[in-house]
């Protein structure tokens, strides 16, 4: 997971566990009336200066909506002046928040933030489609559509409610207990990923007390990179096969699926990292299916279609990959060039555990990130 920590003028950092410490404050947005009453919802908490975990305000937010986009959002400016709404804090260059609903991350924006939905990569002036429907209500009635609006309150507590051209939801608000987070259905009975023999296997530790050690280095776990750097001659050549030589960063586990995405290095010369994502489908006792993940040439917000691989085999190389998280059903893959130039890439849910590249958005806006992210 990864923390967020407060820092002047230099690229935000991602540690072990994303928990918020209280002056790079998240963006909070969009709960029910019931919500914000609530003085053990994680947003009130963190209103009231408490340090809360991420995962903690998104869980919330998904218990209230299913469907509703959640932004990241990261500060572009030297500062970004949000003292007069939600969260009421100012944000350093490079320092990440999040908003829920198109025009709550539009307003995020206009105080000097670039926000993408962690879902797609889309920007919340151009939103894919959503229901506002609150959990465990009807569906609205398709004929029908409305645009709530912003209201703020005196309450440094409560968050304004979500805004943005919708399908009008039955306003019945969840109980008061629903605001505080609940853990995935899977989490803590799913096992657990360790890197070890530096870099060169990785342990699986399963609920049941076994574990099994998969092999990485000299494996077949091999990837055909598009535009590959022929590390032998110093050329670009069209492609090339190129094998794990080990795994550089921390893989991660979907506790939703148990599915484990790996980042692996395949090589290193001119002072470029050439990497790749594998994801595993494990199975208890050793067995497990191997997946690519698979990032186009170019990054931005691709329409379907837009680019096809030659087969599931092939990708185009990663840079350097910073750090990696599952986050609401979504991969996402930190990477950074040597010159400091950091974005996010998204893999959603796909027809295969590697998922589908949905889109990008940049971390730090310095040079080189137009080629790895192409907003």
């Amino acid at each position: 997971m990864w923390h967020l920590q407060r820092l002047s003028m230099q690229p935000v950092v991602f540690l072990s566990s994303l928990t918020l410490v209280s002056l790079p404050s998240i963006m909070l947005s969009g709960l029910p009336a019931a919500a914000q009453t609530d003085s053990s919802a994680p947003t009130a908490r963190y209103a009231q200066g408490e340090d809360v975990d991420l995962d903690e305000i998104v869980a919330e937010w998904r218990g209230y909506y299913d469907d509703v986009p959640v932004y990241q959002c990261v500060c572009i400016d030297d500062t970004c002046d949000q003292t007069a709404q939600w969260p009421y804090r100012e944000f350093d260059r490079y320092q990440l928040s999040l908003a829920l609903g198109p025009n709550n991350a539009q307003v995020t924006e206009a105080a000097g933030f670039n926000c993408f939905d962690i879902a797609d990569g889309s920007r919340p002036s151009n939103p894919r489609e959503f229901s506002a429907a609150l959990r465990g209500t009807a569906e609205a009635d398709d004929s029908s559509e409305t645009t709530s609006t912003t209201t703020p309150t005196d309450d440094s507590s409560a968050s304004p409610t979500v805004s943005a051209p919708v399908r009008r939801p039955i306003p019945t608000p969840p109980a008061p207990q629903s605001a505080t987070a609940a853990q995935s259905p899977t989490a803590g009975n799913v096992h657990t990923v360790t890197v070890i023999n530096d870099g060169a296997d990785i342990q699986l530790d399963w609920p049941s007390g076994s574990s099994n050690v998969i092999n990485v280095a000299g494996s077949s776990w091999n990837i055909n990179i598009l535009d590959a750097l022929d590390c032998e001659s110093l050329s670009v050549v069209e492609q090339k096969t190129m094998v794990a030589q080990r795994v550089q960063g921390t893989p991660v586990v979907d506790e939703t699926t148990g599915n484990i995405a790996v980042p692996v290095l395949l090589d290193f010369c001119v002072e470029v990292d050439q990497m790749a994502v594998f994801v595993l489908d494990p199975a208890e006792g050793g067995g497990y299916a191997l997946y690519r993940t698979q990032l186009p040439p170019v990054q931005g917000s691709l329409s379907p279609g837009a680019f096809s691989f030659p087969n599931e085999f092939s990708s185009y190389a990663y840079s350097t990959i910073l750090d990696m998280r599952y986050w609401d059903t979504a991969l996402l893959v930190r990477q950074g060039s040597a010159s400091g130039a950091e974005v996010i890439s998204i893999f959603r849910a796909g027809p295969t555990p590697a998922g589908m590249y949905a889109g990008c958005g940049v971390v730090s806006d310095l040079e080189g990130s137009s080629v790895l992210c192409d907003q």
